[in-house]
């Protein structure tokens, strides 16, 4: 069954979301209207990856992000709202972006699996927000990840009390920090040179 799109409006009258859930309230700032509502789960943005990224992009100043599994594009808009340039969102079911991104300009939307997705070239900054059975074949592609980025990745590795197995598979490696973040288990990833910027954006979420 395919996910549709509905609009947060709806959502909030018709009593399936709170107007003061965290949802709501990042939609309403990044004048999302759109989101997609798939077996009565509604896909949006959570606020640790939310406040993740709008640091990160505070700090490394990228010029160009590569948003996977980008939902609704949320994410997105938060990035072109901070003056990002070149924006690339992937999502296997396109339709909630496509009507809240069609005014950015430097955004595309691509309709596609974001574990395959070539993009041909490299970005600044990637995030990657993926439905939690997916982010464990994420994980098992960070070096292909890796290759993809300037600067740094973001990734969602599920709510924080669920997330143990997905911490444990990125423990040990090199140039990656694994954090908590308003209930999230988020994953920092990024290039030599730049572990002390990374920490500076990350104490603001401790």
């Amino acid at each position: 069954m395919k996910p549709r799109v509905v609009e947060v409006d709806w959502l909030i009258g018709t009593r399936r979301l709170s107007e003061f859930s965290p949802l709501a309230l990042i939609s309403k700032k990044l004048k999302i209207r759109w989101v997609m509502l798939w077996e009565g789960y509604t896909y949006g943005p959570t606020p640790g990856i939310t406040e993740a990224l709008d640091l990160l992009i505070t700090v490394l100043k990228p010029k160009s992000v590569l948003d996977l599994f980008c939902g609704s594009g949320a994410l997105s808009k938060l990035a072109y709202s901070k003056g990002v340039k070149k924006i690339v969102s992937v999502d296997l079911y396109p339709d909630a972006a496509l009507r809240n991104l069609r005014r950015c300009r430097g955004v595309k939307v691509v309709g596609g699996d974001a574990l395959s997705y070539q993009p041909g070239e490299r970005f600044d900054l990637i995030v990657a927000d993926p439905p939690e059975e997916l982010i464990e074949k994420l994980l098992e592609n960070l070096g292909r990840l890796r290759e993809l980025f300037r600067l740094g990745a973001l990734i969602w590795l599920g709510p924080y009390q669920r997330a143990e197995r997905n911490i444990m598979l990125l423990r040990g490696r090199r140039m990656v920090r694994t954090l908590e973040a308003w209930g999230d288990a988020l994953a920092v990833l990024w290039k030599p040179g730049l572990g002390s910027r990374i920490a500076s954006a990350l104490r603001l979420l401790e």
